[in-house]
């Protein structure tokens, strides 16, 4: 168990008419582990259009950017990772209840020499709207699987799972006004992986080699603010801040 990261990030959405919106975020992580810290300083922005009631399309844009060490060297320099994502969305509705698949492909472009990569990522999250006095609340979960898009592996590269990571997340939205939302949300993250054995300074074998599944939890905050095209709140069908 990896310890526990801190994951605030704030929203700016921007309805452009009910079936369409844009947004932007701005996150910050924290680790709490040793050598705890700020990981790097995140920006997301995204689009999704509503094609009907239950399906919709968008893409989305991942940068992070963070300090880091040149091989051999005790030089820092700033590195930044790219992640353009496009995706499909399905929304079911069984009685107060919301049930939504989401299916995307991701290219991971990292800084310096490490290749770029491909994923797959398919999530089904379950939710629902509560009023109470003023305030909506939307409980809700999320369970989500990505796996490397592997085309042709040579037969002298590393083994890899066939599912690469997954994410629970439990979380409760609360929108304070057609304009203003938070979310708290928890995570339990796994990434899975051969690893190689480890051995002591004899060479005896201490950590033995093969599958292993490194969970990692996540503590975040979402807070949006939403802004509608020609000032006027209108009636719109709103997600989740994970998007």
């Amino acid at each position: 168990m990896n310890g526990l990261e801190l994951w605030p990030e704030l929203q700016v959405e921007y309805a452009l008419q009910a079936d369409s919106y844009g947004w932007l975020g701005v996150s910050a992580p924290l680790t709490t582990a040793a050598g705890s810290g700020l990981k790097y300083a995140g920006l997301r922005a995204g689009y999704e259009h509503f094609w009907n009631t239950q399906w919709s399309g968008g893409g989305l844009l991942q940068v992070a950017t963070y300090n880091n060490y040149r091989i051999g060297s005790n030089e820092k320099r700033l590195s930044v990772d790219v992640t353009p994502e496009l995706y499909v969305r399905h929304w079911n509705t069984f009685g107060s209840f919301n049930f939504r698949q989401r299916l995307g492909v991701e290219y991971f472009i990292p800084a310096g020499e490490a290749a770029s990569r491909a994923l797959a990522r398919l999530r089904f999250d379950l939710d629902r709207l509560v009023t109470v006095g003023g305030v909506v609340l939307r409980p809700r979960v999320a369970y989500e699987g990505r796996a490397f898009v592997r085309l042709q592996r040579d037969s002298n590269e590393a083994k890899e799972r066939v599912i690469d990571y997954t994410t629970l997340r439990a979380e409760l939205g609360v929108r304070l006004s057609d304009h203003v939302d938070f979310t708290p949300w928890f995570a339990r993250h796994t990434a899975y992986a051969f690893t190689l054995p480890q051995t002591n300074a004899t060479g005896q074998v201490t950590i033995p080699g093969g599958r292993r599944n490194f969970v990692t939890p996540y503590l975040g905050l979402d807070v949006r603010y939403t802004f509608f095209r020609g000032q006027e709140a209108f009636e719109r069908r709103q997600l989740p801040t994970q998007h």
